[in-house]
C-alpha cells in the first residue's frame, strides 16, 4: 500500500514538473518572439533613419552622381519604367531594389539561431496610366499628390474652383465635396449641401469640424459620406497586392525574378500562411472610369489615399548649393545686383536690373523671357529665349538660382512630372486635353529631371500652354518636392516576425524629420 502511494506521489510530481517545464518553455518562447518582435520594430526605424539620411543627400549630388549600380538581364522586367543610360541618382529613389530591398541591419551571425539576417525593405505603389500595377522599392513625392491646402486655397481665390478640384476624385460626390470644404475652411456656415457643426450634432457625433486641415487623411471618415473604401479601398493590409512573402523572398535572393512581382494572371501575389492582399477595389467603368478614359470592362480604381495628401512642400534652393535662391523681387537693388553677378552672366544681370528699373517687381520670371526694354540710347533684348538652345539654357540657369518668391518652403504645388493623371486633372487650367499631352511628354516618372524638365517651364517650351496659362501654373505646379512617403518593412529572414510602418519623411528641413508615422501590423 505505501508503495503504491509513494508511486502515485511520484507520478504526480512527474507531471507537474512536465508542466512546469512546459509553462517556462512556453513563457522563453514567448519572450524570444517579443523580442524579435521589438528588435523587428527597430529594423524599422533603422530604415527611417536611412531615408532621412539618403534624403539629405543635395540636389546636385543626386543629379550629378554616375556610379549606378549595373543591371543584368533578369532584372530587365523589374525596371520597367527605367532607361539605364540615363539612370540618375533621382530616379534610384523612385525604383531602386539595390538601395531599399533588403538592407541588411543585424548580421545572421548575432542573434539566436535560425533567427537569420535582420533587414528592412522600403516599399511604394507603383501606378502606371492611373492604376495600381503593384509595388516598387523607392519613395512616393508627396507632391505628386493633390494638397488640401491647395484645393481651399483654390475655393478661396474663385468660388466653385476648389470645389470642381476635388470632383475629379473617382467616387466623389458634390455633397462629399463641400462637406470636405466644410471641414477644412475656418468658417460654420455649412454650403448648399455641406455640413457643420449642426449637422454632425444633429447626428449625434461626438466631434464637430476642425475648421483647418486634418492632421491625417484618416480624419476624411469623419466627415459627412466618406467611407474607408472610398479613402483607402479594400486593400486592407496595405500590401498593394503583393504579399509579405514576396517580399521576403526577393530581399533573399536579390535577383529580382519576373514572377516575384506580381503574378497579374491570379490579379494577387502569393498568398501565404501570414497574410494575403487583394487588389483594390474594381468597379464597372461607367462609375470608376481611369482618368485617362481607357480602361475596359474594368478598371482598378484608385483610393483617395493615393491622391490626397497634406503634407507635400519642397524648398526654394540652388540645387548646386543648397543656399536659398535670389529673391529676384528684393527692394535692395544693389544687394540683388551682388547676388545676380556671383551667379549669372554679364548679360543676364544686366537685363534683370533693367527690367527692375524700367518695370518694378517681376512676376513671374517668364516675363523676361524675349522681352524688349527701350532705354535712352538703345534697346536693351533679353537673353532669355526658349526659341534658341543659348536663350533656353540661360533661362533654365536663371530658374535654378532665382525666384520670384521669397519663401524658402512652399507647401502645396503638384509635381508635374510625375502626378497621376487624375491629380493634374484637378488643377483648375489644366483639362482633359492638356493633361494627356503632358502624360505624353513628360516620360516616365523620375525618368526627366534633368534639361529643361528640371523646371516647369517645359510646359511652355513644349507649347502645351501659353505664357499667361504658364504664369498661373507656377503657382500650382512644379517639378520638385521635399516630402517622400514608404512602407517600411522589418523583418528576419529566418522567420516569420514582421514589422511594417508607413512613414512621412519631411527633408525641407535639416536633419529630414518622420512627420507622419502609422503602424500596418
Amino acid at each position: 500500500m505505501i508503495l503504491f502511494l509513494v508511486s502515485i506521489i511520484i507520478a504526480m510530481l512527474a507531471v507537474g514538473s512536465l508542466s512546469l517545464l512546459a509553462l517556462l518553455t512556453t513563457e522563453y518562447e514567448a519572450a524570444l518572439f517579443r523580442g524579435d518582435e521589438i528588435q523587428a520594430s527597430q529594423l524599422v526605424q533603422s530604415g527611417i533613419e536611412f531615408i532621412g539620411h539618403t534624403l539629405q543627400v543635395s540636389e546636385s549630388s543626386r543629379i550629378s552622381e554616375t556610379n549606378s549600380p549595373e543591371i543584368n538581364s533578369s532584372e530587365l522586367f523589374y525596371f520597367s519604367q527605367q532607361n539605364s543610360a540615363e539612370y540618375s541618382q533621382h530616379y534610384q529613389w523612385y525604383d531602386n531594389p539595390v538601395q531599399f530591398c533588403g538592407i541588411e541591419v543585424i548580421s545572421s551571425s548575432l542573434g539566436r539561431f535560425g533567427r537569420g539576417a535582420g533587414r528592412f525593405s522600403v516599399v511604394s505603389p507603383r501606378i502606371e496610366q492611373g492604376q495600381l500595377k503593384g509595388i516598387r522599392f523607392g519613395l512616393v513625392n508627396e507632391s505628386t499628390r493633390l494638397h488640401l491646402g491647395s484645393v481651399l486655397e483654390w475655393e478661396r481665390e474663385s468660388s466653385g474652383q476648389g470645389l470642381q478640384a476635388l470632383l475629379k476624385l473617382p467616387g466623389m460626390t458634390p455633397t462629399m465635396a463641400e462637406s470636405i470644404l466644410d471641414w477644412i475652411d475656418a468658417d460654420k456656415v455649412p454650403r448648399s449641401s455641406g455640413a457643420e457643426l449642426d449637422y454632425y450634432a444633429q447626428t449625434g457625433a461626438a466631434y464637430r469640424p476642425r475648421n483647418t486641415l486634418p492632421a491625417t487623411l484618416e480624419e476624411l471618415l469623419l466627415v459627412r459620406d466618406v467611407t474607408r473604401l472610398l479613402l483607402f479601398g479594400n486593400d486592407e493590409h496595405f500590401f498593394y497586392g503583393a504579399t509579405l512573402n514576396d517580399l521576403k523572398q526577393v530581399s533573399e535572393t536579390r535577383n529580382l525574378p519576373n514572377d516575384l512581382l506580381f503574378r497579374q494572371e491570379d490579379g494577387l501575389g502569393t498568398r501565404n500562411e501570414m497574410v494575403s492582399a487583394e487588389f483594390l477595389v474594381t468597379e464597372p467603368v461607367s462609375f470608376f472610369e481611369d482618368s485617362l478614359g481607357t480602361g475596359g470592362a474594368n478598371t482598378t480604381r484608385l483610393p483617395w489615399c493615393f491622391l490626397l495628401t497634406t503634407l507635400s512642400a519642397e524648398k526654394l534652393v540652388d540645387p548646386a548649393t543648397g543656399d536659398a535662391k535670389i529673391f529676384l523681387n528684393d527692394n535692395n537693388l544693389e544687394f540683388l545686383e551682388e547676388q545676380l553677378r556671383n551667379k549669372l552672366d554679364e548679360e543676364s544681370c544686366r537685363f534683370i536690373l533693367a527690367w527692375r528699373n524700367k518695370n518694378g517687381l517681376l512676376d513671374d520670371p517668364v516675363d523676361l523671357l524675349d522681352a524688349v526694354i527701350k532705354e535712352a540710347e538703345e534697346e536693351l533684348r533679353s537673353p532669355f529665349s526658349l526659341e534658341d538652345s543659348v536663350g533656353e539654357e540661360k533661362f533654365l540657369t536663371l530658374l535654378d538660382v532665382a525666384a520670384t518668391q521669397s519663401d524658402v518652403v512652399i507647401s502645396g504645388r503638384i509635381n508635374v512630372n510625375e502626378a497621376p493623371a487624375v491629380v493634374l486633372e484637378a488643377v483648375p487650367e489644366l483639362d482633359r486635353p492638356t493633361v494627356l499631352q503632358i502624360i505624353n511628354r513628360r516620360g516616365n516618372p523620375g525618368e526627366k529631371q534633368q534639361g529643361k524638365y528640371r523646371h516647369l517651364v517645359w510646359l511652355l517650351s513644349e507649347k502645351i500652354v501659353d505664357k499667361e496659362t504658364m504664369k498661373k501654373l507656377s503657382k500650382r505646379l512644379t517639378t520638385g518636392g521635399d516630402v517622400y512617403r514608404s512602407q517600411i518593412i522589418g523583418f528576419f529572414d529566418g522567420q516569420g516576425t514582421v514589422h511594417r510602418v508607413e512613414a512621412v519623411i519631411d527633408a525641407t528641413v535639416k536633419p529630414p524629420r518622420p512627420v507622419f508615422t502609422k503602424n500596418l501590423l
